[in-house]
């Protein structure tokens, strides 16, 4: 599989453009040693699904029971992700991209789509410092019409051992077992990460609404923390824990919970969805900071 490198100090990044637009991986080069800082795409696989982060556009998670009414019509989409019911993270992350700019540090994919609901055009501009990776989403709409959009990223971190989260929001949402939005509850003291605490090791899937933009992972065992802090449009955080891999875990920032699209005729911006009208842009700003971990810094 093809894809692109950025360097800049320890840190370097891969991309797979032709893969959803995915990251391949990013790590941390220091001295004699080599850091995963996300989870690697495994060299044979070109599925953005392994990979270490992929986009998630026109929609961020899903749609209940894969349709939503908008402008007096109803619209469907057909499930992406066998064997599952559902549609999952939209069109985007299924669809090659291409480069439409790069340097030794930065680069910039472009995505050109109609996939029979949406058409849009998409672009992920990535920038690397020594200590830190930003990701600057936009997706624009390019019908004739308005349509609804909501977008995320899709990050895997590995846990080195012992990590540690911490986040504030303001609440969670009670999902189905396939993850459907059934309503907002509090959050029960195992799901409180206001205060580090290990992701538990067992099948997780979590939406906190009011996200209050950062998130912190300790790595006690390489003496490293990422801090991950997103633009206000992103106020809903994913936790997500897969039951296959108990050494990964997810922090999604989206801009809507899951079935965000519900109740767009009555109150469309109620649940986070940004209604486009034609040639207007939905976009955002994603960084990952790299920070010595140290047990008595509580501050990101």
């Amino acid at each position: 599989m093809s894809g692109l490198a950025l360097t800049s100090g320890g840190l370097r990044l891969a991309l797979a453009p032709e893969s959803g637009g995915a990251v391949a991986g990013f790590w941390l080069h220091e001295k004699d040693a080599c850091f995963a800082l996300m989870r690697p795409l495994p060299e044979a696989a070109n599925d953005a699904l392994h990979a270490a982060c992929f986009p998630m556009l026109p929609f961020a998670n899903c749609l209940r029971d894969n349709s939503f009414r908008f402008g007096g019509q109803t619209y469907s989409v057909a499930p992406n992700m066998p064997p599952a019911r559902l549609n999952f993270h939209g069109s985007g992350w299924r669809m090659p991209w291409r480069v439409a700019a790069q340097s030794a540090d930065t680069a910039l994919l472009r995505l050109d789509a109609e996939d029979g609901v949406w058409r849009y055009r998409a672009e992920q501009r990535f920038t690397l410092t020594a200590t830190a990776l930003s990701i600057t989403l936009c997706v624009t709409n390019d019908a004739a019409s308005p349509m609804p959009y909501s977008m995320g990223l899709h990050p895997w971190f590995p846990r080195h051992g012992a990590s540690q989260v911490r986040f504030r929001a303001g609440g969670l949402w009670r999902l189905t077992p396939e993850g459907e939005a059934m309503g907002q509850a509090c959050q029960p003291p195992e799901l409180d990460f206001s205060g580090p605490r290990p992701v538990p090791r067992r099948g997780l899937n979590e939406c906190y609404e009011g996200w209050e933009g950062e998130a912190r992972i300790d790595w006690p065992a390489i003496g490293l923390s990422l801090v991950l802090s997103a633009d206000p449009i992103f106020s809903r955080l994913m936790l997500y824990s897969p039951q296959t891999d108990p050494e990964t875990f997810c922090l999604e920032p989206q801009t809507c919970p899951p079935c965000g699209f519900d109740g767009l005729e009555t109150d469309p911006g109620a649940l986070g969805a940004h209604i486009l009208a034609p040639g207007d842009c939905l976009s955002g700003t994603i960084t990952l900071r790299l920070v010595p971990y140290s047990p008595e810094n509580t501050e990101s």
